[in-house]
């Protein structure tokens, strides 16, 4: 996510410098002080001046690696509540003072209304949180996770009443279109904060229940079986450590492996592939089963898919490259789904 260059911002640049004693927290990072909006969130990485930004490029250099920073903007580096509310209103005094301004960036969203590729993202809790997004007067709203939310940081969607109505629905919703045989050809669901399986605040087995129930509903309508491939993915792996290779994709590398599970009838099963994904994988699996372009120049959709050496599967050697899912299945060349 990249914020608006707004001056406002200065304060809240990180020091990505290591914090002495440490091994992966930062000098200046989290969110900091309410007053003084200190705490290190944003980077503008394109700026070398800037604290700790010469050391993370300097390395890339060495690597092959280029850093991929749109010059004079501010990424956002902690989770920073959207800045529209579920009608599509700016409420930062609801969302608290730490949220992201409105951004324009082209998001896959704008990519599949373009193509007119049907989509929607159903978030468990979404009707609850339309009534009143407040958590202290409505603590129900609160199980619907707004960050979680891609589109509600856009301005494409949240200020058009039609694209929030078409786009952006509940988890009851989803289980109507599965029944009715009408699911939009690219649909995201999002558990609320109970069954989400986020260390701390819910449990795996819920997860795991939440997305049984989902399979189980799906097969039970055999049309829309026969052409669905369900993604189960996580968001963070519970902050353990993994001796895995993680790739320096950009100035913001990659993260941790986290587990992903691929069901549908054109899925291979039995066996674990190998080779290196990534969350934007999603995106690319979207735009090549669609025929679609990348989101922009500098999107991640753009990296090539992996090739790798015989005797290890899941480093590229043409780094940085990430998968685009298509070897999880039996797809025939050419085939779309």
């Amino acid at each position: 996510m990249i914020a608006s260059p707004l001056a406002s911002y200065s304060a809240a640049i990180a020091n990505i410098l290591r914090l002495p004693g440490t091994n992966n927290f930062w000098l200046n990072d989290g969110y900091g002080s309410t007053a003084t909006m200190d705490g290190g969130s944003y980077s503008n990485c394109s700026d070398p001046h800037q604290p700790g930004v010469d050391v993370v490029t300097d390395y890339l250099k060495a690597v092959g690696v280029k850093p991929n920073c749109e010059p004079n903007a501010y990424y956002l580096l902690n989770n920073y509540n959207p800045a529209y509310v579920g009608n599509g209103t700016l409420a930062p005094t609801v969302n608290g003072p730490f949220t992201i301004p409105p951004t324009s960036k082209k998001h896959i969203s704008d990519t599949l209304n373009a193509a007119k590729i049907s989509w929607a993202y159903f978030g468990e809790g979404w009707n609850d949180y339309l009534i009143d997004p407040n958590r202290a007067t409505n603590p129900a709203g609160f199980l619907y996770c707004n960050i979680c939310n891609p589109f509600q940081y856009l301005v494409s969607t949240m200020t058009s009443e039609q694209q929030r109505e078409t786009h952006i629905h509940d988890t009851t919703d989803f289980y109507n279109d599965i029944a009715n045989g009408e699911l939009p050809a690219v649909s995201i669901v999002k558990p609320n904060a109970l069954n989400d399986g986020h260390p701390a605040s819910s449990k795996l087995d819920l997860f795991e229940s939440f997305t049984h129930k989902i399979i189980d509903e799906l097969k039970k309508n055999k049309d829309l079986w026969a052409t669905t491939a369900v993604f189960v993915t996580f968001d963070e792996g519970g902050g353990y450590w993994d001796s895995g290779y993680i790739q320096p994709v950009d100035f913001f590398g990659d993260g941790p492996r986290i587990p992903m599970i691929v069901v549908s009838p054109y899925s291979r099963g039995g066996r674990v592939i190998h080779t290196y994904q990534d969350h934007v994988s999603l995106n690319k699996f979207i735009e090549r089963n669609w025929r679609l372009s990348p989101i922009s120049v500098r999107s991640r959709d753009n990296l090539p898919n992996p090739e790798t050496a015989s005797d290890n599967p899941y480093v590229p050697i043409n780094r940085p490259a990430i998968g685009d899912l298509f070897d999880m299945f039996t797809f025939e060349e050419g085939e779309s789904h």
